[in-house]
């Protein structure tokens, strides 16, 4: 999720998350959360996450990109 800067500290992300968390959980499913920036990673962590790897993302070059008209 994206927080407005003008809205971060105030308790947003966490209350979202802990929400999706919970309607997940109810659901049967297994929470899961992905993230670089260190204030999600934060968060994460406050709704007991914890770290158990990492994700690397590569584009290989001549690998055929799609726009949003060829999908």
């Amino acid at each position: 999720m994206l927080i407005a800067p003008a809205e971060r500290g105030r308790g947003l992300a966490r209350a979202v998350a802990t929400a999706a968390v919970a309607d997940a959980l109810r659901s049967r499913l297994l929470p899961q959360w992905r993230a670089r920036p260190k204030a999600s990673r934060r968060v994460a962590r406050a709704l007991g996450f914890r770290e158990l790897g990492s994700q690397l993302s590569v584009r290989l070059a001549g690998a055929a990109t799609r726009t949003r008209e060829g999908i």
